[in-house]
């Protein structure tokens, strides 16, 4: 899967088209089989990638370490969509 970079700005603008983190979080929940199981594997990759906040923490507030936790996400969607994979190279980095 192929997303833009995600840049500390998108945290706190509106758009009408979905900005590249959204997209890399219904890819996550997608991927994490949906509902509930979906948002606790979104959220624990986040956590793999360098997120370490709480989710109830706005991403705006750490607009710097949302990004980078959101490319890290982005890099290894490119090269796998298995859930297993995912995980194994965002522990890695």
């Amino acid at each position: 899967m192929q997303f833009d970079e995600v840049l500390p700005d998108h945290f706190n603008i509106i758009s009408r088209t979905p900005l590249p983190h959204v997209l890399i979080e219904q890819a996550l929940m997608q991927l994490g089989g949906g509902g509930i199981e979906g948002t606790t594997f979104k959220r624990n990759a986040l956590l793999a990638a360098g997120w370490k906040h709480a989710s109830v923490v706005s991403y705006g507030k750490h607009p710097n370490e949302a990004s980078t936790a959101f490319n890290q996400v982005r890099a290894v969607l490119a090269t796998s969509q298995n859930p297993a994979a995912i995980m194994e190279q965002l522990q890695k980095k």
